[in-house]
């Protein structure tokens, strides 16, 4: 078959130990706009689920084009179901409970935003991708911001906005005796590479390191369509930090295109399990979440170096 080409196309590049993600991203270009599947280390094509139309471009380079709607294929847990014409591939409540549900946690952060970039913070995140990703750096600005997922097509992703836009807030208190001091970000790249720094300096290795893991799942995980800011609160008396955020725990990742921008910008790392080293630090450490609020909250214990710092450095 033959298809028209435009530069609006998302491209995903497939390492060696990511063929497993082939089927249910060539089902997400046959279900949107289209998209191109690159892999150096193996033929795409031979992952590509039964039913689903591709072009084979050139060596390890396939097209996946759109699909009309009553031939996108359904991804169900992780398996490729094909519509046919007059029959209903999944029936019974739960399934389509399950399908609905899983639909719209993967595209929550996939929407299209309103909004704009802020530069200071896409320089940085450029640069801490490019520095870690060698294909990456040849690429314009555009093909850029579409393959790490800050643009979708045409429009800015709501994932883009919360990385490096102004969809979000993160909210420091911090108190010490009488003095009340308030600090902040308006994005999630401020928040990791300038916020987190200032507040996590003084701390011990150990629990600076506990502090970060904290921090960063809080900015991961967090249910960004409730509206509500991520809130930061550090006590020199008894030193501690309590950091909430909105959303309740859930099995599996729920920003799913942001979790990617995480990874490629060296934000989090692969094998990395969060929990078991903060409880090194701290063995009591618990995740408590509020089913009336709606917030995940998490208190740790802070041991300086020294002491807590005075606010004067913030």
């Amino acid at each position: 078959m033959s298809a028209e080409y435009s530069p609006d196309y998302d491209t995903e590049v497939f390492g060696r130990d990511e063929l497993y993600r082939i089927p249910e991203t060539v089902c997400a270009f046959a279900n949107s706009s289209g998209g191109r599947a690159v892999c150096e280390y193996s033929d795409p094509s031979e992952f590509v689920p039964e039913g689903i139309p591709y072009v084979k471009e050139s060596e390890g380079v396939i097209y996946v084009p759109p699909l009309a709607w009553n031939r996108k294929p359904f991804v169900l847990k992780g398996r490729v179901y094909r519509r046919i014409e007059g029959v209903n591939v999944i029936s019974g409540r739960r399934a389509k409970s399950i399908m609905a549900g899983d639909s719209h946690e993967s595209s929550r952060d996939d929407r299209p935003f309103n909004g704009r970039l802020n530069e200071e913070p896409l320089r940085g995140f450029w640069e801490s991708v490019t520095a870690l990703n060698e294909g990456m750096k040849g690429l314009t600005i555009t093909e850029f911001m579409r393959r790490t997922g800050i643009y979708s097509g045409k429009y800015l992703t709501f994932a883009g906005a919360l990385m490096l836009g102004e969809a979000m807030r993160v909210r420091a208190v911090l108190d010490f005796g009488n003095i009340h001091i308030e600090t902040g970000a308006s994005n999630i790249w401020d928040a990791y590479s300038e916020l987190l720094p200032r507040l996590s300096s003084p701390l011990s290795e150990k629990c600076s390191e506990a502090f970060r893991e904290v921090f960063i799942n809080a900015l991961l995980h967090s249910d960004y369509n409730a509206g509500r800011s991520i809130n930061i609160h550090i006590t020199s008396s008894p030193p501690k930090v309590l950091i909430d955020n909105p959303g309740t725990i859930r099995g599996t990742i729920r920003n799913h295109r942001l979790a990617k921008m995480f990874a490629l910008s060296g934000i989090t790392q692969k094998n990395r399990n969060g929990l078991p080293l903060i409880r090194r630090y701290m063995p009591s450490f618990e995740l408590r979440q509020d089913m009336l609020t709606l917030r995940v909250s998490a208190m740790l214990e802070l041991e300086g170096r020294t002491q807590l710092p005075s606010p004067v450095i913030l």
